[in-house]
C-alpha cells in the first residue's frame, strides 16, 4: 500500500503511533512533503507532543508561508491544554454519517465560540457534550468551547442524559457549523422513548476523510454569551456495543 494512503488511514483510525512512523518514513525520502509534514504535526499534537508539533508546523510555514492547515493547527497547538505524552481519548470519526430514525440528528450549533478555535475544526472531528443547568455545550477534547445546542434539542436531551442516555458527537460541516449526534446508549428508563422523533426521511450523507477536505472558515459572527458553570461532562464510551442492548 502507498505510504501516503497508510498515513491517511492511520489518522482516520486515530492510530497516531502508526501515523507518526509512516509520515516520518515519507519525510526521510521527501523532507519537503508538505502533506506529510501536516499529517505528522497532527499526529504529534494528538499524542500531546505540542513542542514537536509546533516545530513541524513552523517548518511547513517556512516552506509555504500561507499554508492554511499549518497556520490553523499551529494556533491550536499554542492554545491546547494537552500535556506532553497524553494520548487523545477521542473516538475515531465514522467513515460515513448515517441518519438513523430516532437515534441520530444533525444539529446547527448556536452561540458559536472563539473564531480562532472554531476555525481549526474539520469535518469528522470528535467533540464532547457538556451539560449545564439549562443548556448543553459542544467542546473540544481540550475542553475548549465551540457552541451550544439549540433550545429545543437541549430541552429534550438534558432529561435523557441525566437519566443515563449517552451520546457521541462529531463536526459534520463548517458553514454553517453543524454537528452529528448519535445515541450510543439508551437507559432502561427510556427504552420506549426515541431520543429524536422520526419526523424526517432516512438520509445517507457521505463522509470524506478530513485530510482530503478543503479547509473552510466557519461563520462565527455571533460571540459566545456567558456560559453557566458546567455541572457534568459526558464521558464518551469508545465502544458502541452497549448502545442497543437496552433498546
Amino acid at each position: 500500500m502507498d505510504l501516503s494512503k497508510q498515513a491517511i488511514d492511520a489518522a482516520l483510525n486515530r492510530d497516531w503511533k502508526t501515523a507518526i512512523s509512516t509520515n516520518t518514513q515519507i519525510l526521510k525520502k521527501e523532507p519537503k512533503d508538505i502533506d506529510a509534514l501536516n499529517r505528522l504535526g497532527r499526529a504529534l499534537m494528538e499524542t500531546g507532543l505540542k513542542t514537536k508539533a509546533a516545530s513541524i508546523y513552523a517548518k511547513v510555514l517556512r516552506l509555504d508561508k500561507f499554508n492554511p492547515i499549518a497556520t490553523k493547527n499551529l494556533e491550536l497547538v499554542k492554545k491546547s491544554k494537552v500535556n506532553r505524552g497524553t494520548k487523545s481519548s477521542a473516538p475515531p470519526p465514522p467513515p460515513i454519517f448515517i441518519e438513523e430514525p430516532g437515534t441520530t440528528r444533525t444539529v446547527n450549533l448556536v452561540r458559536i465560540g472563539d473564531p480562532k478555535i472554531v476555525s481549526c475544526l474539520r469535518p469528522g472531528d470528535s467533540l464532547v457534550l457538556a451539560v449545564h443547568e439549562h443548556c448543553i455545550s459542544a467542546l473540544t477534547y481540550q475542553k475548549e468551547y465551540i457552541g451550544r445546542l439549540p433550545d429545543d434539542i437541549t430541552n429534550r436531551l438534558i432529561k435523557f442524559i441525566k437519566g443515563g442516555n449517552k451520546y457521541q458527537i462529531w463536526v459534520k460541516s463548517l458553514e454553517p457549523l453543524k454537528i452529528f449526534i448519535i445515541e450510543t446508549y439508551k437507559s432502561p428508563a427510556f427504552s420506549n422513548i426515541l431520543s429524536f422523533p422520526t419526523t424526517e426521511k432516512l438520509n445517507y450523507a457521505a463522509f470524506t476523510p478530513p485530510e482530503l477536505i478543503h479547509e473552510e472558515k466557519p461563520n462565527t459572527s455571533s460571540p459566545e454569551d456567558d456560559v453557566e458553570p458546567i455541572t457534568e461532562i459526558i464521558d464518551i464510551d469508545d465502544s458502541r456495543s452497549q448502545s442497543k442492548d437496552n433498546s
